[in-house]
């Protein structure tokens, strides 16, 4: 009688990514909803961005008081906090934890850049990017893994993000790009039960919110580029993989919940600065001159009447941290912002 081997084969492993910076509330709301997947000996890798609050002694609080096997260290070299145990350990919630300390705000980037040297040194097939301040289902995990699995040439796969409140509202179900590099997300707003989600949908990015990165995409393409630190680079990420061949994919039945803007905060000087300077990188690297110059003269016409909005609502942060953004911009400048203290 023929086996099929599909039902012989061992999951595959999978290692979550979860950056904290000063923001342990969420963090641990997050792993407690990781702790309750579904999921063979499910691994987490917990890098705290030199969190200036007492993060990294709540989260091991936390790990103890869950009974989730922890070790904290230092940034370690890739690997060096040895193999993961065996799969047979749980069939759920999280089976061992990493929490890496750094000593200073290394980024979005360099962060989970850190996470995912460490998640494919040890055996990793899969590393999953994971926002701290998200709450995830019970069966999220399986969908995401099942559709870059079987499906060929996916180079990164996404899930449903619905918002934190109300629940049933979709954030994130897949991004189209136009010909200036400008993205567009898909659904958002619609609730879930009328958007006609089905199966696994092709997407032209995915949120650096819940990304799932292959292990012959990071060995091919390596991780998020560190120039951007934060902002953006999920969508540089993106296009670079689309460039390389690969095709990005939203598994449908994956769903999760997203506290936006619990990071940075929506429309504060940080974000708005990140995500100004960090767009225009972005349309430097991919877009040609001749588009480049045509987004360029309208975005800066824009801005003047963007600030006068800001001014009349006394926004001076803004208008300071945008002028700063863009000055950096054409100065070349890259990575943290100078004025991010931590």
């Amino acid at each position: 009688m023929a086996v099929d081997e599909r039902t012989q084969a061992a999951p595959a492993n999978v290692a979550i990514i979860v950056l904290n910076w000063n923001g342990w509330r969420d963090t641990v709301e997050c792993l407690a909803s990781l702790n309750e997947v579904e999921y063979p000996n499910l691994r987490v890798i917990v890098v705290d961005n030199g969190s200036a609050d007492d993060s990294v002694e709540r989260i091991s609080n936390w790990c103890e008081s869950s009974g989730v096997p922890c070790r904290v260290s230092d940034a370690p070299p890739a690997g060096s906090a040895g193999p993961w145990p065996p799969a047979t350990v749980t069939e759920r919630g999280i089976a061992h934890l990493l929490l890496i300390a750094l000593r200073e705000n290394a980024g979005f980037c360099a962060g989970n850049n850190i996470g995912m040297r460490e998640a494919f040194a040890t055996g990793a097939d899969f590393a999953l990017i994971l926002n701290n301040d998200t709450v995830v289902t019970p069966f999220f995990l399986t969908p995401m893994v099942e559709a870059a699995s079987r499906q060929e040439h996916v180079g990164l796969a996404g899930g449903v993000i619905c918002y934190a409140e109300p629940q049933d509202t979709i954030w994130f179900a897949g991004v189209s790009v136009d010909r200036f590099l400008e993205f567009h997300l898909r659904l958002t707003g619609q609730r879930v039960q009328e958007a006609g989600l089905a199966g696994v949908m092709r997407t032209d990015a995915v949120t650096g919110c819940m990304m799932l990165v292959p292990r012959w995409t990071y060995e091919g393409l390596g991780g998020f580029d560190e120039h951007f630190f934060i902002w953006s680079e999920d969508w540089e990420y993106s296009l670079r993989v689309r460039a390389s061949g690969y095709k990005l994919v939203v598994a449908t039945e994956s769903r999760i919940y997203h506290k936006v803007g619990h990071s940075l905060g929506v429309m504060k000087p940080l974000s708005y600065y990140y995500g100004t300077r960090n767009r225009l990188i972005l349309k430097r690297m991919y877009l040609p001159w001749h588009l480049r110059t045509s987004f360029l003269t309208w975005f800066l016409i824009s801005r003047a009447a963007r600030y006068a909005q800001f001014a009349l609502l006394g926004r001076w942060d803004l208008i300071d941290a945008g002028c700063a953004a863009i000055r950096d911009y054409f100065r070349g400048r890259t990575g943290k912002w100078r004025r991010h203290c931590n």
